[in-house]
C-alpha cells in the first residue's frame, strides 16, 4: 500500500508540474499565437509608437516631463495629462517612443481624458474593448489585472487593456512588441 500511495502522489506532482509548465508556455507564446489586428491607426494622446518625444510636435503638446524613471533600456517619462512614455535613451534613436501608457492613480482611479483611437479610455468596460477591437486577442493576468491584448504582427505593435476586478479598464499600453 505504501508504494501505491507514493506512485499516486508522484503522478499528482508531475501532473501539477505539467499543467503549470503548459500554462507558462502558453502565456509566454500567446502573443505569437494570436491572430493579427490592424493597429496602424492606433495612437494615445495623438502619438504613436516610434514617434519621438524630442519632436517639435510632441514638445508643443506635452512640454517638459513632470517626472522621470530610468532603466538600462529606456527612459520612462511622466507627462501632463496622465501620459507616460518609455523611450530609447541612447544613440541616434534617443527619444523614440517604445511604449505609451495611460494609467490611473489611487486618488483618481478613472480620471483621464486620454483614449485610444477607438475611444476606449480608463473606466471603459471590458465588453466595450471587445466590441470595438474584436475577438483576436490574447489574455494574461499580471499584478492583479485581467489583461486583454491585441497584436499587429505586421507592425510589431501590441495594445493591452489592463482590467481591474469589476471589468473596468485601469491601464492602457500601446507598445512596440519587443519592449522588455
Amino acid at each position: 500500500m505504501g508504494k501505491m500511495h507514493y506512485k499516486r502522489e508522484l503522478v499528482i506532482v508531475f501532473t501539477i508540474i505539467g499543467i503549470a509548465l503548459g500554462l507558462y508556455v502558453y502565456s509566454a507564446f500567446s502573443e505569437n499565437l494570436t491572430k493579427s489586428t490592424d493597429l496602424s491607426d492606433e495612437s494615445i494622446g495623438g502619438f504613436k509608437v516610434l514617434d519621438n518625444i524630442l519632436s517639435p510636435e510632441f514638445i508643443r503638446e506635452y512640454g517638459e516631463p513632470i517626472d522621470q524613471d530610468n532603466n538600462k533600456a529606456y527612459d520612462y517619462y511622466y507627462w501632463k495629462g496622465g501620459l507616460k512614455t518609455a523611450s530609447i535613451n541612447t544613440d541616434e534613436d534617443k527619444g523614440k517612443i517604445m511604449r505609451l501608457i495611460i494609467s490611473s492613480t489611487d486618488d483618481a482611479q478613472f480620471e483621464n481624458s486620454l483614449q485610444t483611437s477607438k475611444g476606449i479610455k480608463l473606466g471603459s468596460k471590458k465588453a466595450d474593448v471587445l466590441s470595438k477591437y474584436g475577438d483576436h486577442y490574447y489574455k494574461s493576468y499580471e499584478q492583479g489585472a485581467d489583461i486583454i491584448g491585441y497584436i499587429d504582427h505586421k507592425r510589431n505593435i501590441t495594445l493591452e487593456f489592463w482590467c481591474v476586478p469589476g471589468g473596468r479598464v485601469a491601464e492602457i499600453r500601446l507598445d512596440d512588441a519587443d519592449v522588455i
